[in-house]
């Protein structure tokens, strides 16, 4: 989970802070020959669309610059891969070229290239919630560049002071302590010589500022610092314009003056249409619908609730399409192979074929994990965004599960709807189904509905029935740990069982299976061998 400014409420002006990756490039510190700049600029292109060609190309031109002593082409070629990796929310692979970029730039003093990756690392520890260590690594880069020489040392000491926003503060002034290190941001920000780059940082800046705020009740001074990031965004960036609108329209609603939060809504809705943010239409629509039971306009009200809905099953249907295609191409791959197997096996003699049938079913057995492996990770969703596949067909005996087959009826409305599906993101967000022994009433308690009502909205939106739901949040709930936390990959079956509320390793381990495709030994295992390939 993001924090800005603590437990904001929302997180769209997180959006603002990805900006920071695609900016990066604008502010490059020290000059490399131009062949070189070209070479990569190519290469971060081709990593959006042709990932794995474009990954062994820069591969290729580190090992080349390092021959020629050009050790910074190499830490710029490296921070490509952690600004990429950074934007596709893969933690794991950006950490590790971030510190492969900062290892080189302490090696050949290149203290303000270190102090930027040290930033990223930072940026991805918070995300992780590793909190102590995201700070630590944000406090070493902003010591680099405490007093920048220029621009460029200006931009980055600017987002290291917003990447402190990512890291979690329990203290009681928490909400002060953020707005800090925004004002400090922005500040920096400001300072920028070039307009281009300075306008960019301090829209990131504003919104930011205006956030925090914004959690501190301040909703005047929120407001100014929006309206500062429209005036500077002047309409260019529909994303940005439609944002700040958002979070105008959401502080009138808690000023409870609903004509100015309809005004704001309207025009974020007028800059998000058609361009397919579907999270933030989804963030929109459910304020258009506190806005229009505050004013009372039933017709409204029924309007907007019912695209929340309809987003809500587009995003469903998109993610199981995904799945299916993975599913189908897996399926290929494995009938190509045993057939190529019987073709070559038929002209050979018995010890001969005897031979080749064990190495096959050997090689069959570890494609066949290494495509579920590879599978389930290019399709694996987080926590928040949780939607179960078909795949998974057997139920946790543990978990009392829901027939199987529930029909929507007129007794729940869409706003009974609405209403629990905000309660089960935040079960989730919560982890809340770890608890050992969780039960579909006790949910249905807490949400103040009932376990029919719990079931449909289950079964319409996030899997076939309860069992499944909970043990795909807890499988990828763990792989999340696994992947991330490598101390993770050395605790016995037992520990991980437990920590997900599962009452035994063996029932861990067979779930496990039914969501991944593999065992957790199998899983530790492909995952160690792919770790192990550094940089090759």
């Amino acid at each position: 989970m993001l924090y800005i400014c603590g437990t904001m409420k929302t997180q769209i002006l997180l959006s603002f802070a990805f900006l920071l990756i695609c900016s990066l490039s604008f502010a490059q510190i020290a000059e490399i020959p131009k062949s070189y700049q070209i070479k990569i600029g190519q290469y971060q292109e081709e990593l959006k669309t042709h990932p794995e060609a474009a990954q062994k190309k820069l591969l290729t031109l580190i090992n080349e610059a390092e021959k020629k002593g050009l050790h910074l082409v190499s830490i710029r070629a490296y921070e490509v891969f952690a600004y990429r990796y950074a934007t596709i929310g893969d933690g794991q692979n950006a950490l590790k070229y971030a510190k492969a970029a900062v290892e080189l730039a302490e090696q050949h003093d290149y203290p303000a290239e270190a102090a930027v990756m040290y930033g990223v690392i930072g940026q991805q520890y918070g995300r992780m919630g590793m909190d102590d260590d995201a700070k630590e690594y944000i406090q070493k880069g902003i010591d680099l560049i405490k007093k920048p020489k220029n621009d460029a040392e200006k931009h980055h000491l600017g987002n290291l002071y917003s990447y402190r926003l990512y890291t979690k503060e329990t203290s009681k002034d928490s909400s002060q302590i953020y707005l800090k290190y925004a004002k400090l941001a922005l500040a920096s920000y400001l300072t920028i010589d070039n307009e281009e780059l300075r306008e960019k940082s301090s829209v990131l800046g504003y919104g930011n500022v205006g956030m925090c705020y914004s959690e501190l009740k301040q909703y005047d001074s929120a407001i100014a610092a929006l309206d500062k990031v429209l005036a500077i965004n002047k309409g260019k960036n529909a994303y940005m314009s439609g944002n700040a609108y958002l979070q105008k329209g959401m502080l009138f609603l808690d000023k409870k003056q609903p004509d100015s939060a309809e005004a704001n809504l309207k025009k974020s809705e007028k800059n998000f249409s058609g361009k397919e943010f579907i999270n933030e239409e989804k963030e929109l629509y459910s304020h258009f619908i506190k806005l229009y039971e505050l004013k009372g306009d039933p017709n409204k009200l029924k309007e907007y609730k019912s695209a929340y809905l309809e987003l809500e099953n587009r995003q469903q249907k998109s993610r199981l399409g995904t799945a299916t295609e993975l599913l189908k191409n897996e399926n290929k791959e494995k009938k190509t192979v045993i057939s190529n197997f019987y073709k070559v096996a038929v002209g050979l003699g018995i010890v001969i074929i005897s031979l080749l049938i064990i190495l096959g079913i050997q090689r069959i057995k570890y494609r066949r994990e290494k495509a579920a492996f590879d599978a389930f990770r290019n399709n694996r969703i987080s926590d928040e965004k949780y939607s179960a596949g078909n795949h998974l067909t057997e139920n946790n005996p543990e978990i009392k599960a829901t027939p199987e087959k529930v029909q929507k009826n007129d007794a729940l409305n869409e706003e009974t709807e609405i209403r629990l599906l905000q309660g089960l993101e935040k079960f989730e967000k919560e982890h809340g189904y770890n608890e050992k022994g969780i039960a579909l009433g006790k949910i249905a308690s807490q949400l103040n509905t009932n376990t029919k009502y719990l079931s449909m909205v289950i079964k319409n939106h996030k899997a076939d029935n309860f069992s499944n739901y909970i043990n795909t949040l807890r499988i990828n709930y763990i792989v999340d740990k696994i992947e991330n936390a490598p101390e993770y990959r050395k605790y016995k079956l037992s520990y991980l069982a437990e920590e997900t509320g599962f009452s035994s390793a063996n029932a861990f381990s067979k779930v496990f299976k039914d969501v991944t495709g593999v065992s957790p030994s199998s899983y530790i295992s492909l995952l160690g061998k792919e770790k192990t390939n550094d940089f090759t």
